[in-house]
């Protein structure tokens, strides 16, 4: 009877403590979430990371559970958050915050499905910790990544035979990269710097290749090749929408844009999701602990 009422107090406390932590870090919760709705990029970059985990658990037979313990992963988790978060708010620094705030939903999805799932939790808070980077770096790497886009779709375009031009006109406001082909123009605009597609791919990428059991150098050959999926994908994308539209009424380029967005993106996740995850079976097998009999 007392070992179930110590049981209880101790479920409450840890109940406790996880809600002084999301009141620690409703600021920046809050953040993280204004960011990401404001930015189509990230939101599709989000849903994709959720999407992911759920394949996952699919792909692997994964059963959740629901644990309920405060263990001592948990607790280290939840105390090396609170370090960090001491340690962001004496040096100001954005993405130590995040990473703390990483820790701490690490410590909770812990807490809630426990080690038989530890895997899980850590490849999907190594995705999430990689999500805060992208979203506090995102302003910083738009006009990098739009100029490679540009740069490239130019490039891939003259390898076809089409005579392109690539400006960059500074003009009262903000600046504009403009693409030329054959005559006619193309913003290429913060939409068009990839970072959605690029960010899709490096998060999924990373949440499968951790969970799986590989090498060192497979996971690193992995997570570069789906970097350059990515950006090859943008590319793609700007270089189709440049040759379809002259063959289109303009009423409907937004459409043809949207359509070939969409296209891309999705089949291109597609393809890259059956490159890097295998099927259930094999990944069963993956999963099963290292020296014991399956029968």
């Amino acid at each position: 009877m007392r070992s179930a009422f110590l049981r209880f107090t101790e479920r409450k406390l840890s109940y406790l403590v996880f809600i002084v932590t999301g009141i620690v870090f409703f600021p920046v919760i809050s953040w993280l979430l204004d960011r990401t709705i404001a930015h189509d990029q990230l939101l599709h970059a989000f849903i994709v990371l959720i999407f992911s985990g759920a394949l996952i658990i699919f792909e692997g037979g994964i059963k959740l559970s629901y644990h309920g313990r405060l263990d001592s992963w948990s607790q280290n988790l939840l105390i090396a958050s609170y370090l960090l978060l001491v340690i962001a708010v004496f040096t100001h620094n954005g993405l130590i915050i995040l990473l703390s705030l990483s820790l701490g939903l690490g410590s909770f999805f812990w807490f809630l499905i426990g080690p038989a799932h530890g895997r899980f939790v850590f490849s999907g808070l190594a995705a999430f910790s990689l999500f805060v980077a992208i979203a506090l770096f995102l302003p910083v790497m738009d006009w990098p990544l739009r100029t490679i886009a540009g740069k490239w779709a130019a490039a891939g375009l003259d390898l076809i035979g089409q005579n392109t031009d690539l400006r960059l006109l500074i003009s009262p406001g903000e600046p504009r990269l403009l693409l030329f082909s054959n005559g006619q123009q193309f913003h290429v605009a913060a939409e068009c710097n990839g970072f959605g597609m690029l960010g899709s791919c490096m998060l999924m990428t990373t949440f499968i290749i951790l969970y799986r059991k590989l090498s060192f150098l497979k996971r690193l050959g992995l997570f570069v090749t789906s970097v350059v999926f990515g950006l090859v994908c943008n590319i793609l994308r700007i270089m189709l929408i440049v040759l379809i539209a002259p063959t289109i009424p303009f009423s409907r380029y937004n459409l043809m844009h949207e359509a070939v967005g969409i296209v891309i993106t999705y089949g291109g996740l597609l393809l890259l999701y059956l490159a890097i995850m295998p099927i259930r079976r094999k990944l069963e097998e993956q999963g099963r602990p290292e020296g014991k009999s399956t029968g």
